[in-house]
């Protein structure tokens, strides 16, 4: 399947604000080890502590998974790699396929939006989050205000996966899911 041009634009910025953290063009596993630190920092989890521990764990797995699209075998995951990954995700979806990566990837990213536990994101996490990764403070809390439709509630793990799908799969620039990863697409 291929990819429309909004769905380009929303994916790479997945990819350059998420993923690519040290900003070289590429993803490779030490970007990951930047997001477990930074995580870990937020959350005030030290080396050697099973949360710590966890998150690098997580981490891994996402990474292990994804890096089996390295199609040119060189240790990193370009642009262009990265969006057939997701042509190659939106393709096999509808066949009930995508990789166990994206589940992993849902799971881990709102786990680590809900500092508090209680199985929804209010905004202030969101907000934590989101600024930790380099997203600047009002565009986090216009995107929460998207995300919710107004602010006035918290996002539950269930809107977070629907608005995940948005993300990925809707063409429609007025989506809520556009907004998931603090972007003003």
């Amino acid at each position: 399947m291929a990819l429309s041009d909004f769905q380009s634009k929303k994916l790479i910025h997945l990819f350059r604000t998420f993923f690519d953290t040290d900003h070289n063009g590429t993803i490779e596993k030490s970007d990951f080890d930047i997001v477990a630190d930074k995580i870990c920092k937020l959350r005030s989890w030290e080396p050697g502590s099973p949360q710590y521990g966890s998150v690098h764990q997580r981490l891994d797995t996402i990474w292990k998974e994804i890096s089996a699209h390295d199609s040119d075998g060189d240790g990193h995951i370009s642009e262009q790699e990265w969006l057939n990954l997701w042509a190659d995700v939106l393709a096999k979806k509808g066949n009930g396929g995508g990789g166990a990566w994206i589940k992993h990837y849902q799971d881990f990213m709102f786990d680590a939006q809900d500092i508090s536990g209680d199985g929804s994101v209010d905004e202030n996490e969101f907000v934590t989050l989101y600024k930790c990764l380099g997203i600047p403070d009002t565009q986090c809390k216009d995107a929460f205000q998207k995300l919710t439709n107004g602010g006035d509630g918290k996002l539950t793990k269930d809107v977070f996966m629907q608005r995940f799908q948005e993300f990925i799969s809707s063409d429609d620039k007025s989506a809520a899911g556009n907004y998931l990863f603090g972007g003003s697409l």
